[in-house]
């Protein structure tokens, strides 16, 4: 099953991140490509905050098979969400969708709604995070994502530059994470001594003890009983074969470089977080037609 899915209204940085969101989805069962027409889609995610987008929607005869976010309750659409908006609670939603399309007469008529999985659906639920205190990136959500009873992992981002540490956050926290700042190495020690953390994002570069050193330290920490040692993925502006093999000779399981590619990022979490990787894979079973093109 491959669905078509357009994206109306946003901001640029939102219309970004869907884009590299859907990227990663076409991977899976059901999958979804964005495209950039809402002739040619199968489901539209629109919103509600802006009337223009709404409008369109509805001029393209799409509303039937429209997701809205925001927005006032009992407005137009098949499906709504509320802001801030978690992206993996919204490909939940469009594996609900997508089931109600390719087995209409399975269900009974009405509105589409999340919160009362189909049958053969996976159930995730959300738990909101009462601690956030990162507001600039408008629409994205800082819930944590649950599946079953044991939420998504502790994240612990490590730079000395404050834009860097809300830049990371904002894009980990898009994810359900629970994300956690520290402001030197010094201080990344003296938080994995109070906490398990699934993964450490440390900058290379920082005053005082440098990521190199600091890696090296948290490697060599001996684990509690039932705690498993931190995924540490190195963050650095620099390329070279050299630096990598730096970061490979510290401990280091992952190198991403700077300015973060959001590809990249998903790519490095889902190969060392099960949980997350299963969030991509097939959730709805039973089915295999396609549906057919609109």
């Amino acid at each position: 099953m491959r669905y078509r899915v357009a994206v109306q209204g946003f901001s640029a940085f939102e219309r970004s991140t869907f884009e590299s969101f859907f990227r990663q989805a076409a991977h899976r069962t059901p999958a979804y490509d964005h495209v950039a027409g809402l002739a040619e889609c199968d489901f539209a995610i629109v919103d509600a905050d802006l009337p223009s987008a709404v409008e369109a929607v509805r001029a393209a005869g799409k509303l039937r098979v429209a997701l809205v976010i925001g927005g006032t309750p009992g407005g137009p659409g098949l499906a709504r969400m509320p802001r801030p908006i978690n992206l993996m609670n919204l490909l939940c939603v469009l594996d609900e969708l997508a089931l109600a399309e390719a087995a209409p007469a399975s269900r009974a008529p009405g509105r589409v709604r999340w919160g009362g999985p189909p049958p053969g659906l996976a159930t995730r639920r959300l738990q909101p995070d009462p601690h956030s205190d990162f507001g600039a990136d408008r629409g994205f959500s800082s819930a944590v994502l649950v599946e079953g009873d044991a939420r998504f992992d502790h994240i612990l981002v490590v730079d000395d530059s404050e834009i860097a540490l809300r830049f990371i956050q904002s894009r980990l926290r898009r994810f359900g994470f629970q994300v956690h700042l520290a402001r030197s190495g010094e201080e990344a020690l003296q938080m994995l001594d109070g906490r398990e953390f699934r993964f450490v994002f440390l900058d290379v570069m920082m005053r005082g003890m440098d990521g190199y050193q600091t890696c090296k330290l948290i490697k060599r920490r001996v684990q509690g009983p039932g705690r498993r040692p931190p995924v540490v993925v190195m963050l650095t502006s620099r390329t070279g074969t050299i630096d990598k093999i730096r970061g490979t000779l510290a401990g280091c399981d992952a190198y991403l470089t700077k300015p973060l590619v959001e590809d990249e990022l998903v790519r490095v979490i889902g190969e060392h977080d099960e949980v997350f990787q299963r969030s991509f894979d097939t959730t709805v079973g039973g089915i295999t037609a396609a549906r057919p093109p609109t």
